[in-house]
């Protein structure tokens, strides 16, 4: 079977790491090839592999003769070039993130479609959030601009005309729901190899300084990625000035704005943290291996949740180390012998009481990182790989569902009956009924 993957090959893509994994194992029973979004130096890849720029007419054409046709999204710009295709060459959607407003609204503004997705937007969610999607900013500030991606999430726009989809978390997959004629499966996303190839030598000398600089009896904790809104790194910090032990160190690893900077030092300096909080700012992969090796906890907060699982929580949990999680969205699915959860409706006490047990207990630590380890090592790109074989399989039989729907909506169309919501109920009933759509 000919099958062409459209996905990003940036050095600095995880998503490209992660699906790279799967690549050997697809191609054993694939005639596999990728395309991905032109790069000026993309990763090695072990099959034939093309770029592509924006929409052409040939290249469509080429996409539609392949068998298979699979669209790897996440919410970033390195996808936006997917967009277009996807409309045109319907396939299967490999869908990283649970929102991706940021994604849909990039693609928007490069095709000139802005005004199209806003009035949908409107139609669904109202003329004020029509109004924040149009100029990109929610006021309030970068928080409410997060918890608007999360209750406008743009998916369907992937989605509706797609021949079915692959999440990585049972909680991606039921939010998805009806989105496509064709099924959802849940695949066990594997954890990033850290080949990132950026270099760090002006942060080497002060974290190796930083490191050597702790104790053995220091209890290092870490929180990993973009420190932005929802991670709600003040939290970590308030927490941890009120854990009964001055041995508690905090570190934030992961780019940092300059406004988040200011503001979270202040914070520090108020609670008199300043010695035992650290932003080390963006690392590369070898340099987080070292700070993870030396880190006792890790603490993950996400809210609102708007990845559909996190590869950085995985990375700590590879690593070794017990994490503390919020107990919603796909963190709730992770094992309880692994992490802590905690009530995302009263996270100060919470965090508290968490890094409280396991500053005290190295025994859970030891316990609870022992099961995070076993838990992501069975997370191969083999079993990634076989996931998106039965995904592929479910994708194919899913095809003529999907021409059916696509007729049905052109002749709904020309009889100008397509925004009749009577006439569509009636339509898509009978057509679930004979077709067993359900």
């Amino acid at each position: 079977m000919r099958v062409a993957m459209l996905t990003p090959m940036a050095q600095d893509s995880a998503i490209a790491d992660v699906m790279l994994q799967a690549v050997p194992d697809l191609a054993r029973e694939w005639d596999l090839e990728i395309w991905y979004p032109a790069d000026p130096s993309p990763r090695p890849c072990p099959v034939p592999s093309r770029s592509f720029g924006a929409l052409d007419t040939d290249a469509v054409v080429e996409l539609a003769e392949f068998d298979l046709v699979i669209y790897v999204l996440g919410d970033s710009p390195f996808h936006a070039a997917m967009l277009p295709y996807l409309r045109r060459v319907p396939g299967l959607v490999v869908l990283h993130d649970a929102s991706i407003t940021n994604l849909i609204r990039t693609a928007a503004v490069r095709d000139k479609s802005l005004d199209e997705v806003v009035s949908e937007v409107e139609e669904l969610h109202g003329e004020e959030a029509a109004e924040i999607l149009r100029v990109g900013y929610a006021p309030g500030g970068p928080l409410k601009w997060l918890e608007f991606c999360a209750q406008v999430p743009l998916d369907h726009v992937a989605l509706q005309r797609s021949l079915g989809a692959v999440v990585h978390s049972d909680w991606h997959a039921r939010r998805l729901d009806g989105m496509s004629l064709g099924e959802v499966t849940v695949a066990p996303l594997p954890v990033p190899t850290g080949r990132s190839r950026e270099k760090s030598e002006r942060a080497r000398g002060p974290i190796d300084k930083a490191l050597a600089s702790l104790s053995p009896s220091d209890i290092l904790v870490v929180t990993v990625g973009h420190v932005n809104a929802n991670r709600l790194v003040d939290e970590i910090v308030a927490a941890t000035a009120d854990v009964n032990n001055g041995n508690v160190h905090v570190w934030a690893v992961g780019h940092v704005e300059a406004a988040a900077r200011s503001e979270l030092r202040r914070r520090v300096v108020e609670l008199g943290l300043s010695e035992r909080f650290t932003l080390t700012g963006r690392v590369d992969d070898a340099l987080l291996a070292d700070i993870l090796a030396r880190a006792d906890i890790a603490v993950a907060l996400r809210t609102p949740v708007l990845e559909g699982q996190s590869a950085s929580v995985l990375t700590q949990m590879g690593a070794g180390l017990p994490v503390v999680v919020l107990n919603h969205g796909h963190y709730a699915e992770l094992p309880d012998d692994a992490v802590v959860k905690v009530d995302p409706d009263n996270v100060r006490l919470g965090l508290v009481e968490a890094l409280q047990r396991l500053a005290t207990d190295p025994a859970e630590r030891a316990s609870r990182g022992s099961a995070a380890r076993e838990y992501v090592g069975a997370r191969s790109g083999s079993a990634y790989a076989e996931a998106i074989l039965v995904a592929g399989e479910r994708a194919l039989a899913a095809r003529p569902l999907n021409v059916l729907a696509a007729d049905l909506n052109r002749r709904l169309e020309r009889l100008r009956l397509h925004r009749q919501a009577a006439v569509l109920d009636t339509a898509t009933d009978l057509a679930f009924e004979l077709f067993d759509l359900s």
